[in-house]
């Protein structure tokens, strides 16, 4: 049944949507072949540019935004992967498509070691050109949605600041963790770390010096300790370091060599509270509790020191 009211051939579909938000670079030498396929891009609605040399194209490229060049391989004054290169120093997320009227499989690979994102020989199939367009675009969307989810995932996991967990997932992280590791009857230590006299410091400083303090420990922490070790930022100055499948003793080893390096690079001191599971605690609240108070003690008795937890430290504060 007709559409009242509407002219259907006018009607745009969401693959012109996306046609017309993609801006296309098309590079050929042979003024027959950039006629027939910029009249059959355009008629598809693509937004595209028309070089017939490299030179033109790099300017093009330098000063302009495109998604997808598509590159004769054979130009004259520069090869069409010369041209590659240039373009993916220039502008490294353009998809690029060569095409050759006598390409062989060793130009293909070539192409594509360089970076480009297919190869299609002569007589060019226009609809062909065109599924591969299409296919380029739609990875390129797709990658681009990944890459958004990914950095939302990590931006709710992690502390903005200095790139470590943060508290929210730290304690998803724990509680999964000692899960794991008393189901196998395995030892887990946690060092709860707090930076000395912190509040000096900032007020001194500044919080703008006291930030980059903070980025700066956490690099040390990465520095010393394992991949498999997880580390985020409690809260303020404290610092949290779960070492898996790690006994006390070693813990300490870690934690005397943490404590070095910030007093030997750092204006500052931390002391460190230990507690290990299931030598202190089979529960993973109580071992992130023992483990600060482990840290307060030490406060209370000189800073600048490593702790281990003692149940007569159960009444710290």
């Amino acid at each position: 049944m007709p559409m009242s009211g509407k002219d259907v051939t006018n009607m745009k579909t969401p693959a012109d949507a996306i046609n017309s938000s993609t801006r296309i670079l098309l590079v050929d030498d042979e003024k027959e072949t950039l006629d027939l396929i910029s009249e059959y891009l355009g008629e598809k609605g693509f937004d595209l540019s028309k070089s017939a040399s490299a030179e033109q194209a790099i300017h093009l490229v330098e000063q302009d935004g495109y998604e997808i060049a598509i590159v004769d391989l054979h130009l004259p004054g520069m090869t069409g992967s010369e041209l590659l290169k240039h373009i993916k120093k220039i502008r490294p997320h353009i998809q690029v498509i060569m095409i050759t009227g006598y390409g062989t499989i060793r130009d293909a690979v070539e192409c594509m070691k360089l970076g480009a994102s297919d190869f299609i020989t002569k007589p060019i199939l226009l609809d062909h050109l065109h599924l591969t367009i299409n296919r380029i675009i739609q990875e390129s969307r797709l990658k681009e949605e990944a890459e958004l989810a990914v950095y939302y995932r990590n931006l709710s996991r992690t502390d903005e600041l200095t790139g470590m967990y943060n508290f929210r997932h730290l304690i998803s992280l724990l509680k999964s963790e000692a899960t794991r590791h008393l189901r196998y009857n395995r030892t887990m230590s946690l060092a709860m770390i707090d930076i000395d006299d912190f509040k000096n410091y900032n007020d001194t400083k500044g919080h703008e010096e006291g930030n980059e303090l903070l980025m700066r420990l956490a690099h040390v922490f990465r520095h010393n300790t394992r991949n498999c070790d997880i580390l985020a930022r409690y809260g303020g100055e404290e610092f949290v370091i779960i070492f898996p499948e790690t006994a006390m003793e070693e813990t300490v080893v870690v934690a005397e060599r943490i404590c070095r390096t910030v007093a030997a690079t750092l204006e500052v001191s931390v002391t460190i509270g230990l507690a290990s599971l299931p030598r202190h605690t089979a529960d993973y609240n109580e071992l992130i509790r023992m483990a600060d108070k482990a840290m307060y003690w030490g406060k209370q008795h000189g800073k600048n020191r490593i702790v281990v937890y003692k149940e007569s430290m159960s009444t710290c504060k």
